[in-house]
C-alpha cells in the first residue's frame, strides 16, 4: 500500500501530534464501548423490573453499581447511557478539533518547506521546468495533502473503532462474532480492490490538474496578446478541453468515494441479518443480542469506512509524490552557499577563462575573459543568443560555470554566501516586474531600512520623481500586479530607482532600455550615467547610445569576447562594434523618415 510511505513520513515529522489524536480516538473508542454496554441493562429493566431473566452482562453491572451505592434502576441505567452518549459526542468533537489543528500544522509545515527549498534552489529548476506545475503544486496538490491527511486521520480512528466494536461482541459470543466478522470480511473484499485503480485516477488527477492550470496560467500571462490577436476563442477552448479532461477524471475519483460506502449498506444489513441468525443459534439473550447488533452494525460500517478512507488515500498519494519529487529536485538542485560573508570588493572583479552550457547542450559562453574594475562602467553588447545574458545570470549566482572562475579582489565567487552576496548588488532584468504594492512599498521591498530621504533621492536619480509627482497619490499609488497601471518607461525607472535605493555595491542591468520608446530611453540613459558616477555598474546593452559613456565596452560574438575597447576605440575600429553602431543608425534614420512621411 503506497500510502503507508505517507502515513509513515508524517507520523516521523508530527509524532506528538498524531500520538494525541491517538489517544483521543482511543477514549472516544472506550466512551462509545461503555455506552454500547449500557444498553444491554437497560433492555434487560425495561423488559423485566425484577430481573429475574436477566443476562450475565446486567448482572455484572447491578453489582458494579451496588459496591459504589448506587441503586440500579431503569432511570439509573437511562442516565448512564446519556451521559456516556453525551462524553462520546463532547470527545468526538474534541478529536475532530485536534485532527483539523494537525492537519493544519502539517500543511503549513509542508508549504514553507516547499516553498523554501523551491527558492533556495538554482535559477535552473524554474527555467527548466513548468511555471504552470510548479503553481499548481501549491494551489491544489498541496490542499489534496491536507485532505489526504483527514483520510489517513479518520481511517486510524475507524480502526480503533473498529478494534474496540469487536471487543464487546467476541466478550458476549465469540462464535456469532467471528460468523458475522467473517461475512463482513468477504463482503468488503470488493471493494478493497479498487485501490489500484483509484492510485491510477489519482495520478491522472494530477497530471489533468497541472495542466489546467498551466493552460490558466499562460493565458493570464499573456492577457494582452491574446486580446490583441482577437484568439480569446482559442484561449477559451483550450481551457474547455484541460478542464473537461479534468473533470473526467475527478468524476471518477470522487464517486468511488460517494459509492463504496452505499454500496456497502445492503451488506452491512445482510451482516447483522446473519448476527441475527447465529445469535438466536447459540441461545443469546435478548439484551446481549442488542448489544451484539449494534456493535457488528458498527463493525460494518467501521470497515466500509477504512475501505473508502484507504482508497482516497492511494487517490491523494500521486499528489504527495509530485510535491516529493519536486522539493527533491530542487534539493539536488540547491543554490550552493559560501561560507564567506560578502561586504564588497575595493578593486576589481575577474571574469577569468569561463565556460557554461546548459546539461545536454553546447556550450554557450566559451573561455570569457572579462575585468570589471571597481567604480568603472563597463558594457557587453552583442546580438541575440551572443550569452550577454547568460554571462549576467552567471554574475548574478543564477548558473555556476562549467569552467573557469569569477574572482572578487583575487577571492574566488564560490567561496561566498550568495544571499550576502545578492544582498549587496542591484539588479534590472529586461522584464521588470512590480509587486501589486504601493510605489512607496515597491522600494522598502529592496530596502526595508531606507528612509524618506533616501527613498527620494532614488527616484530622483531614475527620473523616477518626474512622474510620480503627477499622480494623484503620489508615492503611494498602488502599481497593479506586474506595474500593469503604469507605462512601460515607468516601470523600468521604477524597476532602477528601486535598485538604487539599496545603495549597491554592483549594479547589473540586464538590456533595460531594449523596449522602450526614445523618450523613456533617454530618461533611463541619464539614470544610468546618474548611478555610474557612484557605483560599479554592469550594463547589457541593446541600444548602442546608451553606453556612449561606458569605460569599457566588451563584444560577444558566439559565446566569446570578439572585441573590447571604449566606445571611441571600437567605432574607429572598423570592427564588429563599428557595424553594430551604423545599423542602428540606418535604422533610426529609416524611422525618422517614416514619421516625416
Amino acid at each position: 500500500m503506497k500510502s503507508l510511505v505517507f502515513i509513515c513520513e508524517i507520523f516521523k515529522k508530527f509524532p506528538f501530534l498524531l500520538t494525541a489524536n491517538v489517544l483521543l480516538f482511543v477514549v472516544v473508542g472506550v466512551l462509545g464501548a461503555c455506552s454500547l454496554l449500557s444498553a444491554g441493562p437497560l433492555v434487560d429493566f425495561f423488559l423485566d423490573p425484577q430481573l429475574h431473566n436477566a443476562s450475565a452482562l446486567t448482572k455484572k453491572a447491578v453489582a458494579f453499581l451496588a459496591s459504589w451505592g448506587i441503586p440500579a434502576t431503569l432511570a439509573t441505567w437511562t442516565i448512564v447511557l446519556i451521559v456516556f452518549v453525551a462524553l462520546v459526542n463532547v470527545f468526538q468533537v474534541l478529536a475532530r478539533h485536534s485532527i483539523l489543528k494537525t492537519k493544519y500544522a502539517v500543511l503549513r509545515d509542508l508549504m514553507l518547506g516547499t516553498f523554501e527549498d523551491f527558492f533556495n534552489t538554482r535559477w535552473y529548476f524554474f527555467s527548466s521546468g513548468r511555471q504552470g506545475m510548479l503553481l499548481n503544486t501549491f494551489t491544489r496538490e498541496i490542499t489534496v495533502i491536507g485532505d489526504a491527511f483527514g483520510a489517513m486521520a479518520l481511517f486510524f480512528a475507524n480502526i480503533l473503532q473498529l478494534g474496540f466494536a469487536l471487543v464487546i461482541p467476541f466478550y458476549l459470543s465469540w462464535q456469532v462474532t467471528l460468523i458475522s466478522l467473517s461475512a463482513a470480511l468477504l463482503f468488503a473484499l470488493p471493494f478493497a480492490l479498487f485501490s489500484k485503480y483509484s492510485y491510477r485516477l489519482g495520478k491522472l488527477n494530477t497530471a489533468t490538474a497541472n495542466e489546467m492550470t498551466s493552460v490558466v496560467h499562460e493565458n493570464l500571462a499573456a492577457a494582452k496578446l491574446l486580446l490583441g490577436f482577437g484568439n480569446q476563442k482559442k484561449g477559451n477552448d483550450r481551457f474547455a478541453e484541460a478542464f473537461d479532461a479534468h473533470r473526467c477524471v475527478t468524476v471518477k475519483s470522487q464517486i468511488i468515494n460517494i459509492a463504496i460506502p452505499i454500496l456497502y449498506r445492503p451488506f452491512a444489513i445482510i451482516t447483522v441479518v446473519i448476527a441475527l441468525f447465529a445469535a438466536q443459534r447459540f441461545h443469546v439473550p435478548f439484551s446481549e443480542i442488542t448489544i451484539l447488533l449494534f456493535a457488528l452494525l458498527q463493525v460494518a460500517i467501521s470497515l466500509s469506512s477504512i475501505t473508502t478512507q484507504k482508497n482516497a488515500l492511494e487517490n491523494f498519494f500521486p499528489s504527495y509524490e509530485q510535491i516529493k519529487h519536486l522539493r527533491e529536485r530542487a534539493r539536488e538542485m540547491r543554490q550552493p552557499l559560501g561560507k564567506r560573508e560578502f561586504k564588497g570588493f575595493k578593486e576589481n572583479i575577474m571574469v577569468e577563462h569561463l565556460s557554461f552550457s546548459y546539461p545536454g547542450h553546447a556550450p554557450v559562453l566559451k573561455e570569457v575573459n572579462i575585468r570589471i574594475a571597481k567604480g568603472k562602467m563597463i558594457a557587453l553588447v552583442g546580438k541575440s543568443g551572443a550569452g550577454k545574458s547568460t554571462l549576467i545570470d552567471i554574475l548574478m549566482g543564477f548558473h555556476q560555470q562549467t569552467a573557469g572562475r569569477i574572482m572578487f579582489d583575487g577571492i574566488s565567487f564560490q567561496e561566498y554566501d550568495t544571499n550576502s552576496y545578492r544582498c549587496c548588488i542591484g539588479y534590472v532584468p529586461q522584464d521588470s516586474v512590480l509587486f501589486n504594492m504601493s510605489i512607496r512599498d515597491n522600494l522598502l521591498w529592496a530596502n526595508p531600512k531606507a528612509s524618506q530621504k533616501q527613498l527620494e533621492e532614488a527616484c530622483r536619480l531614475a527620473y523616477a520623481d518626474e512622474f510620480i509627482s503627477r499622480l494623484p497619490e503620489g508615492d503611494n499609488t498602488v502599481v497593479g500586479d506586474r506595474g500593469v497601471r503604469l507605462s512601460g518607461g515607468q516601470i523600468q525607472r521604477m524597476a532602477l530607482a528601486r535598485a538604487f535605493v539599496r545603495c549597491p555595491e554592483l549594479l547589473i542591468l540586464d538590456e533595460a532600455t531594449s523596449s522602450l520608446d526614445t523618450h523613456s530611453e533617454r530618461f533611463i540613459q541619464k539614470a544610468i550615467e546618474n548611478i555610474a558616477t557612484q557605483t560599479t555598474v554592469v550594463v547589457v546593452a541593446h541600444r548602442l547610445s546608451t553606453i556612449k559613456k561606458a569605460d569599457c565596452i566588451y563584444v560577444m560574438e558566439n559565446g566569446q569576447i570578439a572585441e573590447e575597447g571604449t566606445y571611441a576605440d571600437l567605432v574607429g575600429s572598423e570592427g564588429r562594434f563599428n557595424s553594430m553602431v551604423k545599423l542602428q543608425e540606418l535604422e533610426v534614420l529609416s524611422t525618422n523618415n517614416m514619421i516625416k512621411i
